[in-house]
């Protein structure tokens, strides 16, 4: 009887071990779900990070393509946009999709900027107020390795 009771708590034993590994919510990295999402979440804010300042640089109506305006009363405004990168906030979660298995979301502020002047030359960096704050939201997926 005590030979039995070995023999059944071995088989009990060895069967829990097996349950993680034929489980096919295990990550094939060796990472622990927890693991792999602050992993990715890492890897997001990275991206995010490259993302907004691209983004900032490349945006139609920055401080390189002010908007310069001549006023009725002879004046001239002048505005341009900005991101506030340090607005930027990022969360990621686990997707249901099969082909996307992450979803990142990146959100942040753009400020529009805004100065008068009685001539364009006379516009001075510290002479520009923010005039509007738009947020903005950007979703991305993780797939095949990477964000897209």
């Amino acid at each position: 009887m005590k030979s039995l009771f070995q023999v059944f708590t071995v088989a009990v034993i060895v069967f829990l071990f097996a349950l993680p590994a034929a489980s096919s919510d295990a990550p094939t990295n060796g990472l622990t779900a927890d693991n792999e999402l602050m992993v990715r979440l890492a890897d997001f804010e990275n991206f995010a990070r490259s993302k907004v300042k691209q983004l900032d640089r490349n945006h139609i109506n920055s401080r390189s393509h002010m908007k310069v305006t001549r006023l009725k009363d002879g004046t001239y405004r002048a505005r341009y946009h900005k991101i506030d990168d340090t607005t930027m906030k990022v969360k990621v979660r686990r997707s249901q999709s099969a082909s996307a298995s992450y979803v990142g979301i990146i959100t942040y502020k753009e400020e529009i900027l805004e100065s008068s002047a009685r001539a364009p030359e006379e516009f001075e960096p510290d002479m520009f107020a923010v005039v509007e704050i738009i947020p903005n939201r950007h979703i991305f997926s993780f797939r095949k390795g990477h964000w897209n």
